[in-house]
């Protein structure tokens, strides 16, 4: 009997403890729901900042309710090419996101960023979201979601230097190359970043900005041409491209030869290269303005004098070019006689003018108002000689004469 209610008891304090132990195992803590809030779009954060940061005068602006934006990754920092950074890009515009760790984004991560407590702000001309925390800012949707690049021209790139439809975005150039290839991408051994210059036909250039802690620093530039992925930034006033990848870098033609001319006129001399200047009639020399503009007038002290002054090129060798193009920029003010621009294969490069035949050359010309203008393309086929010269004349009375600007003077195979 005593042996069974010894049993009964041990029977009795297992189940109590099995009980007690079943007890003990908590539930999982509910898992914390970040809210969506107001839904943005990255136009929506240019408005923001241009409200709520430049009108205001203030540094930045911190969000404090429920907002997100939903975007796509289009370069991440994995290759070190960029520190702490990532590019996004949704289908209106395109910006940067600074966090507070390198890691944890991948391109192509479609992802919603909860707002709360991130600041909206410019750096050096970017508009960036900063103080991003990965892990509680950041939910990915999906992956693999790539950004389609837009294929721009360096020109257009220039002429929209703070125009926040290309700011920040994935970008494709064609037909361009560097115009120093024989470098390496960065300086690796010193972890030095670099500045290389990319260059399309047209000698347009632009800024591929490389660091020297990028995984391909230490590579050799590629030396023939073709086209590029990059996302198109700035600092400050430099435009700068930033490559996510060198397989993005195809640059697998030829180079495309130097120009049979170049004369642009930055080093502020007007006949540096080779140029000339004839003074036929009257002292009415061609100067610099600005810095870096061939500018003419006979006007001075309220009064015009009569003139003729010719602004001459270096000597080409075009005998073996094919189709050889010529263009330059113009602008005019004023009224007087337009400016005329002429070719020669028999001028000496020394003499008057006159001792040569000359053909007027057809271009647009300037409209006014110091509104610059594009020749247009002027086909030089016609003169493949092994010495041609380019001339700009122009000429003023005593009782008028315009003002007539012109600038990067270019001839290169088309």
């Amino acid at each position: 009997m005593r042996k069974i209610s010894f049993l009964f008891a041990i029977s009795l304090l297992t189940i109590i403890s099995i009980t007690s132990c079943v007890k003990r195992e908590y539930d999982e803590p509910p898992a914390v729901t970040i809210p969506t809030g107001h839904v943005l779009t990255i136009a929506d954060l240019y408005q923001i900042y241009q409200d709520s940061v430049v009108a205001q005068g203030v540094s930045s602006y911190k969000f404090t309710g429920d907002y997100s934006v939903y975007a796509v990754v289009s370069m991440d920092d994995k290759l070190g090419n960029i520190y702490k950074t990532a590019y996004i890009q949704d289908d209106s515009r395109a910006m940067k996101l600074h966090t507070l760790s390198s890691g944890g984004l991948y391109q192509g991560d479609s992802i919603r960023i909860y707002l709360k407590g991130l600041l909206l702000m410019d750096y050096h001309g970017i508009l960036q979201l900063d103080s991003v925390n990965v892990d509680k800012n950041i939910f990915k949707q999906a992956t693999g979601k790539e950004v389609q690049p837009m294929t721009v021209t360096i020109s257009e790139l220039n002429a929209h230097i703070n125009d926040p439809s290309y700011l920040c975005k994935l970008i494709k150039l064609d037909s361009v190359q560097f115009s120093n290839p024989n470098q390496t991408y960065a300086d690796a051994e010193n972890s030095n970043s670099r500045n290389v210059k990319l260059r399309d036909y047209n000698l347009n250039e632009i800024i591929v900005r490389n660091s020297g802690y990028a995984t391909f620093a230490g590579d050799s530039l590629p030396s023939g041409s073709g086209s590029l992925l990059a996302i198109f930034a700035k600092y400050d006033t430099d435009l700068q491209l930033y490559i996510r990848t060198t397989d993005e870098v195809s640059f697998n033609n030829p180079r495309f030869p130097d120009p049979y001319l170049n004369k642009n006129f930055d080093d502020g001399s007007i006949t540096s290269g080779g140029w000339t200047q004839q003074k036929v009639t009257g002292n009415i020399p061609w100067s610099i303005y600005g810095g870096n503009v061939a500018s003419i007038s006979n006007y001075n002290n309220g009064n015009n004098t009569a003139c003729e002054t010719w602004l001459i090129s270096p000597a080409m060798d075009l005998s073996s070019a094919t189709s050889p193009v010529f263009t330059f920029r113009n602008a005019k003010n004023y009224s007087g006689p337009d400016l005329q621009c002429k070719i020669s294969i028999d001028y000496d490069g020394t003499s008057l003018p006159s001792t040569a035949s000359w053909t007027s050359l057809s271009f647009v010309k300037s409209s006014g108002g110091f509104t610059f203008v594009n020749s247009g393309d002027i086909d030089l086929s016609g003169y493949l000689s092994g010495q041609v010269y380019i001339a700009f004349e122009y000429t003023g009375s005593d009782s008028d004469g315009a003002t007539w600007e012109i600038d990067d003077v270019l001839v290169v195979e088309n």
